[in-house]
């Protein structure tokens, strides 16, 4: 090399230069291979373990739900088992849809193995794997100290039994049948999968370096021809980075490669910019949005919705958050788009438009029916089991049929005159439907005798409130009905049973129920006596009123059937 030239190649403005572009180089490539790579590995790893634990904990939740139902006495120990063992084997997921679960139990036994179904029903105990580890032994191991965790050994691949690679899988105990349930990822699978990020990696980080070098070689001789030519340039230096300030003010405010739609449109609502995003929600190019009027894209019926209330905001010049508009892809689908927008104004404070950001929320408010859908099936199931649990106890005593549904809608009706809640309203509705539920367990010949009772036969009828609880206390009402149920009988001055409560210990439904109850039972024909007549049931209550009775409830109870003529079959709610 020529010394003018050597001396001009390490000059103070190549070094000043090339050194922090060097530097940058090489802190960027250790970064990669000594930070990044090996973070992204352990935190994969890590992910995919987590998601092993969460699918055999999914897996595990359907042993507890047939353990329920076999609890519930809807179905039999076997049924229950052979019904869990029987969906979970269908499980797969994965790629290929060839990853599974397996059930052994704590001697340990193999349940079920989908590919292994030659040890289904075999003693797995002194099972071994090609490096001599006991596997089953340690998973047993496992769940005896911990309840559940993982295990790492060797195993076929998947449905290949000639394949034998390194595998970790979680495990979990289920201690109601001594079952273990588990499932697991494939070393090798997780290698390859970080092989390819690490390969792709590497190919951007090589891209990026040559973008680098580059640029830093432009630099340099851009620089190096700068420093000869630095007064003639100056003038269109100085234009050219006052244009590069007012190009990147522009593309920061609008935040170019937002995950959200980005927008600006004038205070009548026509789009004067639009981020590419919108090919994403509307099916449209940026450039064909622009100049278009927002209202457009609505489906039919909406501007009387959404739009209006959109229109009304725009028109005071106000922000707005969360306004949901029901438009139209280009596709003809129709997505539901959630739109936030903030007003902007010139100098003198006119308002010149809005800009905001717009995102596509048909998802979530597909999810949102579904739940709803799923709720309301939910509940008309609760509310077909307690009547079936009710008509269960008035066919043991057919001379009180009716008895419980007509307690309830004289009960919901003094509540409503209470004003009482919704939510408690219903609580009200289950309970004072199962209210005599624990007569199931009472001889139906003391339910039924024309006579009058013993006092032995008077103290086991006096249980059914007792019953009731034991009976109702394991489901999982969201009201506490078992308590209400077991509280009918209780009287505020503690002359009732079974526990003798007295007012401040009594639930209000239970207080209502009461009330209710003494109203249709006197008012009823029973088997050992003709019915005394509704006169006389209310004769009853208003002389215990704030004394066996609470008070409200019989002043409500009263104004109903005395000035309001309530008819006990009428429907309530």
């Amino acid at each position: 090399m020529e010394p003018d030239k050597q001396k001009r190649f390490f000059s103070p403005v190549f070094l000043r230069i090339a050194l922090p572009a060097i530097i940058t180089v090489v802190l960027f490539v250790t970064a990669i291979f000594a930070v990044i790579l090996p973070a992204l590995e352990k935190s994969f790893m890590d992910y995919k373990k987590l998601m092993i634990k969460e699918l055999t904990e999914t897996a595990w939740s359907i042993l507890k739900t047939h353990n329920d139902l076999h609890l519930q006495g809807k179905l039999s120990l076997a049924q229950a088992q052979q019904e869990a063992i029987e969906h979970i084997e269908q499980l797969r997921y994965g790629p290929e849809r060839k990853d599974y679960f397996w059930i052994n139990d704590m001697q340990p036994k193999m349940i079920m193995h989908p590919y292994r179904k030659d040890l289904n029903g075999k003693d797995i105990s002194s099972f071994t794997d090609p490096h001599g580890k006991k596997l089953f032994m340690a998973m047993v191991r496992l769940i005896e100290t911990s309840g559940g965790g993982y295990v790492d050994y060797m195993w076929q691949w998947k449905d290949d039994p000639d394949r034998i690679v390194p595998k970790i899988s979680y495990v979990k105990g289920f201690k109601p049948w001594g079952w273990i349930i588990g499932s697991g990822i494939y070393i090798n699978d997780v290698h390859e999968e970080l092989a390819v990020i690490r390969n792709k990696l590497t190919i951007i980080s090589v891209i990026i370096l040559g973008f680098v070098i580059a640029a830093a070689m432009y630099i340099i001789r851009q620089t190096m021809i700068s420093e000869q030519l630095r007064k003639q340039l100056r003038d269109e230096r100085t234009a050219l980075i006052e244009a590069l300030a007012i190009s990147e003010e522009q593309y920061r405010s609008m935040v170019e490669y937002s995950s959200d739609w980005i927008w600006e449109m004038t205070p009548e609502g026509v789009y004067t910019y639009a981020s590419p995003k919108a090919v994403e929600l509307l099916g449209r190019k940026p450039e064909e949005v622009v100049g278009t009027d927002f209202f457009d894209y609505m489906v039919t019926g909406e501007l009387d919705h959404g739009g209006k209330r959109l229109r009304e905001i725009m028109k005071k010049g106000a922000p707005f958050t969360g306004i949901e508009i029901v438009c139209r892809h280009q596709d003809g689908r129709s997505i539901v788009i959630e739109k936030n927008g903030v007003p902007f104004f010139n100098d003198r404070h006119e308002l010149i438009g809005y800009r905001g950001v717009a995102r596509d929320i048909s998802e979530r408010k597909q999810a949102e029916d579904a739940l709803r859908r799923s709720h309301t099936r939910l509940h008309d199931n609760l509310e077909e089991t307690v009547k079936s649990l009710a008509m269960t106890a008035e066919k043991r005593d057919p001379y009180t049929a009716g008895h419980q549904v007509r307690v309830e809608r004289l009960a919901l009706a003094i509540a409503l005159e209470l004003g009482m809640k919704d939510n408690q309203l219903e609580g009200l509705h289950f309970a004072a439907l199962l209210h005599d539920i624990g007569k199931i367990s009472l001889p139906s010949e003391y339910l039924a005798k024309p006579t009058g009772l013993t006092s032995e036969e008077r103290s086991i009828i006096k249980s059914h409130p007792e019953s009731g609880y034991e009976i109702l206390k394991n489901i999982n009402f969201p009201w506490p009905v078992a308590e209400i149920v077991l509280q009918h009988h209780e009287l505020l001055d503690g002359s009732g049973y079974p526990r003798g409560l007295q007012d401040q210990e009594i639930m209000i439904e239970a207080k209502i129920i009461t009330i209710a109850d003494v109203v249709e039972a006197m008012s009823s024909h029973r088997p050992y006596r003709p019915a005394l007549g509704l006169p006389a049931a209310l004769a009853e209550i208003r002389s215990g009123r704030g004394i066996k009775y609470h008070k409200e409830g019989v002043d409500a109870c009263l104004y109903l059937m005395e000035q309001q003529e309530f008819d006990l079959d009428s429907v309530i709610w």
